[in-house]
């Protein structure tokens, strides 16, 4: 069954208003706070444990694989009747019918129950302002490219989100190298110093945020981080309600490889500080840094997404919806590039004349 949150007024469909950060009647125009509906939807459960706990017990293996094998299925509108087809990720969407929010909640259960959720905080209103703003922000953007039809395709989408909680005992031994020289005369002496270095202290990281979507691109989702966890909650699927969501097809732990490396980025940055008095140069030599097992958390994230399509070529753009941070690619107006091209010729040959008329005419003197 694909189900929906009725109104309790007038028993239509409810909807997540990000502006209003309310759940929205478009009948009786009667709003909601989510916490009130809170469990309509899907039931309550005494599950303690963290998605990251739960996708290792006993058979959770199994049943994720069993889940993620479906290529997709067809679930009933529970407001008209209609089937819903969906593919395999998909765990809210519409009605191609009758337009009724249907959330697949079969599919947000056990294993792929999210922990938590960010609320949309930016309405298609405001992310479609932000959308017109970053196109003019692009002196190559075709005239055409900003258009209704484009904006159409803005999609307000839950990204499924693996949180890591990871601790790490840094141990680095190097060599250091400072160099100073002094001058005498003629004579420049040049001294060379070396020093063995060694860093070693523990560091934590909280909430380290990486996609579980294999189709949503992972560079622009790093783009629009960070997210604001201070207003994240425990997860609620009324909020996804007039929304779009994926559910994970990549689990917490198929994502370490990427954790690990992310980590090292971050700890490189952290140690750099510390040995830039090393001015010759600073070499590690061995490195006995331990990354501790993570605590993983399951989160949907408000993304609100544009894939549209340009000389045959794709492009996507994605904001942050809670934040407004923007990033994507733009296509470039090969038009608007030969006319400035044309135009710097024109200047070019404008000032050629002048000086070559400068040239000659300072012979003529």
């Amino acid at each position: 069954m694909a189900d929906s949150i009725k109104c309790p007024n007038c028993s239509a469909n409810l909807v997540f208003d990000a502006d209003r950060q309310k759940m929205y009647c478009e009948y009786c125009l009667s709003t909601f706070d989510p916490e009130v509906l809170k469990n309509t939807i899907l039931p309550e459960t005494d599950e303690k444990s963290n998605a990251g706990e739960r996708t290792h017990k006993k058979g959770a293996k199994k049943r994720i694989r069993k889940a993620l094998g479906d290529d997709g299925q067809v679930f009933i509108c529970n407001a008209c009747g209609a089937s819903v087809v969906a593919d395999k990720n998909t765990s809210a969407t519409f009605c191609a019918f009758c337009g009724s929010p249907a959330l697949l909640n079969q599919r947000l259960t056990e294993e792929f129950s999210p922990d938590y959720i960010i609320p949309f905080k930016y309405g298609k209103d405001e992310a479609v302002k932000k959308f017109f703003s970053w196109c003019k922000g692009g002196r190559w953007t075709p005239i055409d490219f900003v258009s209704d039809k484009n904006i159409e395709k803005l999609t307000g989408l839950y990204v499924p989100f693996w949180l890591y909680n990871v601790e790490s005992l840094v141990d680095i031994r190097g060599e250091g190298a400072t160099e100073s020289s002094y001058t005498h005369g003629n004579t420049t002496t040049v001294t060379t110093t070396y020093y063995d270095v060694h860093r070693k202290e523990v560091m934590a990281w909280s909430k380290i945020p990486l996609d579980g979507a294999t189709r949503i691109d992972d560079d622009l989702m790093e783009a629009i981080e960070p997210f604001k966890y201070k207003e994240m909650r425990k997860f609620d699927p009324a909020y996804m309600q007039g929304f779009f969501a994926e559910r994970y097809d990549l689990s917490g732990d198929d994502l370490k490889p990427r954790l690990i490396d992310r980590l090292k980025k971050y700890i490189s940055q952290e140690i750099s500080p510390t040995v830039r008095q090393y001015n010759k140069f600073f070499k590690v030599k061995d490195d006995n840094t331990v990354i501790y097992e993570p605590e993983m958390l399951y989160a949907m994230m408000p993304v609100w997404f544009l894939h549209y399509k340009y000389s045959g070529k794709d492009y996507y753009f994605c904001m942050n919806g809670q934040t407004g941070e923007v990033a994507g690619v733009a296509p470039v107006s090969w038009v608007k590039r030969l006319v400035l091209f044309f135009a710097l010729l024109a200047v070019l040959a404008v000032v050629g004349r002048f000086i070559i008329g400068l040239i000659l005419g300072g012979f003529v003197g």
